[in-house]
């Protein structure tokens, strides 16, 4: 494990802020924060190797990155590390290639859809979060919302579980189409169990506002990639709960 400390105070509270929203003031300040930023540090720096930068540098870069801080931010006031514009594009790349959901039984799954202004295109992202956990299974970025990119997407989310869970979603037209033609059962429901994938929207967008005018528009996989790397960093704080280095 890596011990998590930042120069500056005032960095290390605006990023946990940001990682954090809705934590208790006295929790953040407490330690328990400081070890979930270290297992954060820990899982995402097993991906890289010593070039140039350690491993430790990069997993330092890439999550205030991810939690919403520009790289000024990360390089000139907080001195995390200097590191060029594409080389934390391309370690941001490197943890998206972390997010893949388990493969496990679930019971109600809750799939959505939310659009985004890219450079003044629309786009839409697709997420799939497990009721239950509140873990995101699935992510997709499209141009369009349509039957087939519907079907897509429902395909993506029956890779991670192992039977064939209730799919709770809203009355979008684009979705029976693509649920009865794989068999699945579902329900309409605006709020309730769907509550947990409108705080994902709400967090995604928070934190990715930033970006819009920097993704490269002419690929929806570097959007793509940026959100899953950020559903990983998600998934991640919810394991971490479930580890008991948040209490629950």
């Amino acid at each position: 494990m890596y011990f998590f400390s930042f120069q500056s105070y005032s960095a290390h509270c605006q990023l946990l802020l940001k990682l954090f929203p809705e934590m208790p003031m006295l929790l953040l300040a407490s330690s328990l924060s400081v070890h979930v930023l270290d297992y954060l540090l820990d899982k995402i720096s097993s991906l890289f190797r010593f070039h140039n930068y350690s491993p430790l540098e990069k997993a330092y870069a890439v999550i205030p990155y991810l939690a919403g801080l520009s790289l000024r931010d990360i390089s000139e006031r907080y001195n995390l590390i200097s590191a060029s514009r594409e080389s934390v594009r391309e370690w941001v790349h490197r943890t998206s290639m972390l997010f893949n959901p388990s493969r496990k039984s679930r019971r109600i799954v809750a799939v959505d859809e939310t659009v985004i202004s890219l450079k003044g295109q629309r786009c839409f992202i697709w997420s799939a979060i497990d009721v239950d956990s509140g873990e995101i299974i699935a992510v997709l970025v499209s141009r369009s919302r349509s039957l087939l990119n519907s079907l897509i997407f429902l395909k993506m989310v029956l890779k991670s579980c192992e039977n064939r869970p209730l799919i709770v979603v809203d009355r979008g037209p684009w979705y029976p189409w693509a649920l009865k033609r794989l068999g699945l059962e579902y329900v309409h429901e605006t709020f309730g169990k769907r509550n947990r994938i409108e705080r994902w929207f709400r967090e995604l967008k928070d934190r990715t506002k930033r970006f819009y005018n920097n993704v490269n528009a002419k690929t929806m996989k570097s959007l793509e990639e940026l959100v899953s790397a950020i559903a990983l960093i998600h998934n991640s704080l919810l394991q971490s709960t479930r580890e008991g280095v948040i209490p629950g």
